[in-house]
């Protein structure tokens, strides 16, 4: 009986150390976690921003488009020189600005899309980690299972004892 419960310490000791290393390996899971999802949320309010941007700087586009055309219908219209002159500053300025805009949207695009893509590396990280946590503590569930059976044994064998005593 003595070498018995010996045998039977020794597993419930090796058990609880396992468990305790599952036990750890779960916080770090859920370190790591955490530590994507602050980022994940910070990608996404970075990604929210730029489609802001995005959005204004094509809608100030379409503002100059449309003094462009007005300032070509002008130009046509124009009977001076003076005027045409001065309606001619107006299109070179407008096209400058144009030019800009159209130059800050391309660039804000391709942010855009590394943002994105940061964020779909991110997401897939977090599966990854949710995944393994959830094996984890399956491995810790059924370890705590067979933990259960093993003193349930022990229970039997010293009541067992206990009756031929």
């Amino acid at each position: 009986m003595k070498d018995f419960l010996q045998s039977l310490e020794k597993k419930v000791e090796h058990f609880e150390k396992v468990l305790k290393k599952e036990r750890d390996e779960i916080a770090k899971l859920d370190t790591q976690i955490k530590e994507v999802k602050e980022e994940l949320a910070s990608i996404e309010e970075q990604i929210i921003e730029t489609s802001k941007q995005i959005r204004e700087h094509e809608h100030r586009i379409h503002e100059i488009l449309g003094k462009l055309k007005r300032v070509q219908k002008a130009t046509i219209e124009a009977q001076t020189q003076r005027e045409i002159e001065m309606l001619e500053r107006d299109r070179v300025r407008l096209l400058k600005e144009l030019r800009e805009h159209d130059e800050e949207v391309k660039a804000l695009k391709e942010r855009y899309e590394e943002l994105s893509t940061k964020e779909m590396k991110l997401l897939e990280r977090e599966w990854e980690l949710e995944e393994k946590k959830g094996t984890l503590m399956h491995e810790q569930e059924m370890m705590m299972r067979r933990m259960e059976r093993i003193l349930e044994q022990l229970q039997k064998r010293i009541d067992q004892y206990r009756n031929i005593s």
